[in-house]
């Protein structure tokens, strides 16, 4: 959910690096054969991705009528990810490119290894290719794991080529319970076209983001009880609604979209919550 630059590396010259010590002479020359192929899927994906065809990208078992799908899912194994291997510097430079180290698809946790934007398991051809591998939480990657999408609403965001980020577009809601809880949701901007709206919607659902930020948001709410209280005595409802404005006002500077900013949105327009609602128990 925040935009990153594309990586400056190139599928042909990544996938060579990664090969450059293969010792199996069969296993080299078959590999260095899918070379062609290997720049051919770069092209395809940087065209389909803009375009919502990302999902029409054939799923592979073998590459060059000769090279496994495994056997190329291990040169991203053992010759870019595995630490001391000619990829692994490609690999650091791409998982390092996300602010703070945070992952960009989940916009919360630290992130810990690169996700294959199309799994390699069934798209041997991008296994090593920059431009399909996001840096990425182990959370968000273990819940993409091997899923890709059938149609252009299944596609979700992808750092590189989608930017979101200058309209707002996650929502907050209050539930009056005890104590008080925070549920989350997209909704879609009304300059966006209707296929972005469902694709943020998806990309949303199939992170389990709602449950994330909610969890979070009960957190937070502990953590801020006392204080609402204090004001709460001192200037009631409006002296805690003035407050979770200005929450919300200095949040939105820092991320519009961010679960912490929403909260603090939907808390201040909450006439419930402002006039005793907040409290615990």
């Amino acid at each position: 959910m925040k935009k990153l630059n594309k990586p400056t590396y190139q599928a042909e010259d990544t996938f060579l690096k990664c090969i450059s010590i293969v010792r199996n002479p069969d296993l080299k020359d078959r590999l260095t054969a899918c070379k062609d192929l290997i720049i051919e899927a770069e092209n395809e994906f940087n065209s389909k991705i803009t375009t919502g065809k990302v999902h029409t990208i054939n799923k592979e078992e073998f590459v060059n009528g000769n090279v496994t799908a495994n056997e190329l899912e291990k040169v991203y194994t053992f010759r870019m990810a595995k630490k001391d291997k000619p990829g692994r510097f490609i690999y650091d430079k791409i998982i390092s490119a996300s602010s703070h180290g945070i992952c960009p698809l989940c916009s919360h946790r630290m992130v810990a290894t690169l996700d294959h934007y199309l799994p390699k398991t069934e798209y041997p051809r991008l296994v090593t290719t920059p431009i399909n591998l996001i840096p990425s939480c182990s959370d968000c990657n273990k819940s993409k794991s091997t899923s890709s999408p059938t149609k252009p609403e299944e596609e979700t965001l992808h750092p590189y080529y989608d930017n979101i980020e200058s309209d707002e577009w996650l929502i907050a809601t209050v539930n009056q319970t005890t104590p008080p809880t925070i549920s989350y949701d997209v909704k879609p901007a009304v300059n966006w076209p209707v296929l972005l709206g469902e694709r943020v919607k998806y990309h949303f659902d199939s992170l389990i983001l709602n449950k994330l930020y909610s969890t979070q948001a009960a957190v937070q709410l502990t953590g801020i009880f006392f204080r609402i209280e204090s004001i709460y005595n001192l200037s009631g409802a409006e002296g805690v609604r003035k407050y979770l404005e200005e929450e919300a006002i200095s949040r939105s500077h820092a991320d519009k979209n961010s679960w912490q900013t929403a909260m603090y949105v939907a808390l201040s327009k909450d006439d419930w919550f402002c006039d005793g609602g907040f409290r615990m128990n």
